[in-house]
């Protein structure tokens, strides 16, 4: 999946995941990031949704980031600092999710939710010739040796992580929403 795609994806799960959690949202005087809700949240981030983001930069980094940097050139503490940065604004969305749930506002939590999944889609839409061919990054930018996305490594690695990271989310909203109703 490309890494413009997944932050957009970090927002929204972080936001639903509050929205999910609005049970102990409302009724706990505590912090939201002190809530037992953002806790599964972070695991989820950190289990989930960041492994995600290092497969794709480690194995298909020039393809993941669009081919607009070249992998190889971008030294590790940079990239280690993104995936912290992925990780942080998915926290950032369920800070603004527990704000619009505890504002009684969860309409618009839903429409951010739905904004960044459909923006996720149309930067797959936008980029689509850059996404169509998988490669290096010189190869992209010298126009050889690159191979279709479709039925290749990129492919499978995609609709692999799109099932986990699908399955994993809606697990945690699942989890969250009814264990809010039992009161943890």
């Amino acid at each position: 999946m490309p890494q413009p795609a997944l932050l957009l994806l970090a927002l929204a799960s972080g936001v639903a995941a509050a929205i999910a959690a609005r049970r102990e949202l409302r009724v706990s005087p505590r912090h939201a990031l002190l809530s037992r809700g953002f806790g599964a949240y972070m695991l989820f981030a950190v289990l989930v949704l960041v492994p995600i983001s290092v497969y794709f930069y480690v194995f298909h980094g020039d393809w993941s980031l669009l081919y607009w940097v070249d992998v190889s050139r971008v030294p590790s503490a940079v990239a280690l600092i993104g995936f912290l940065v992925e990780a942080a604004v998915g926290a950032a969305g369920y800070l603004l999710g527990a704000a619009l749930v505890r504002s009684q506002r969860d309409t618009i939590g839903g429409g951010v939710v739905g904004g960044c999944v459909l923006a996720a889609i149309a930067i797959v839409g936008i980029a689509h010739e850059r996404l169509s061919v998988v490669g290096s990054y010189a190869q992209y930018r010298g126009g050889f040796g690159l191979e279709p996305y479709s039925g290749g490594a990129v492919f499978r690695g995609t609709l692999l992580t799109l099932a986990l990271l699908v399955a994993g989310l809606a697990y945690l909203l699942v989890r969250l929403h009814f264990g809010g109703r039992r009161g943890g």
